[in-house]
């Protein structure tokens, strides 16, 4: 299994997209008990249960991982765990993988400077009041130890996605 971690617009989500489409791996598709949004797939996007359904399968111990927010529940299941799958974590999430299920997961940071992500964010149009949220919030919870807990660091600022990617799953591969 492997984890992409890293702040907001550090490169995780189009890098997952070609992780899928250039290299043949899976998404992991967690769950999650908020409503599905336009333009969202079943299955694909999430597995959508309701909010008691996810609390029973909290009871039975069916997720790996879970947690509350903005009062929805996001979660993994253990079943869905395999080499040919990828996740994007956060923090909180990937410490949990490394206590429940060490050996079954390989983690990669990506580390990118403020002034990298500030300008990503504004060419996707995020709103700068969202921006500097975006910020606050991964100054609190992305630091040192979650680097050094990765299996593998690497800065996704002076380098294509495209050659990033490449570089992950080239990291990746032998685990395959």
């Amino acid at each position: 299994m492997l984890v992409l971690v890293g702040p907001s617009a550090s490169g995780k989500t189009e890098a997952v997209k070609l992780l899928i489409s250039e290299y043949g791996m899976k998404k992991l598709v967690t769950y999650t008990s908020r409503p599905m949004r336009i333009h969202e797939v079943k299955g694909v996007d999430y597995h959508f249960i309701s909010k008691e359904e996810f609390e029973e399968k909290i009871k039975e111990n069916f997720f790996l991982e879970y947690v509350e927010y903005n009062q929805n529940y996001y979660g993994t299941a253990y079943e869905d765990l395999a080499d040919n799958k990828v996740v994007i974590l956060e923090p909180s999430g990937v410490k949990k993988y490394l206590q429940k299920v060490p050996d079954k997961v390989k983690v990669c940071y990506l580390r990118t400077p403020i002034e990298y992500r500030i300008k990503r964010m504004i060419e996707r149009g995020d709103l700068k009041d969202q921006i500097k949220l975006r910020i606050d919030n991964d100054d609190l919870i992305f630091n040192k130890e979650l680097e050094s807990i990765a299996d593998w660091v690497i800065d996704s600022n002076d380098i294509t996605i495209q050659d990033m990617t490449k570089k992950i799953y080239e990291l990746y591969e032998p685990y395959l």
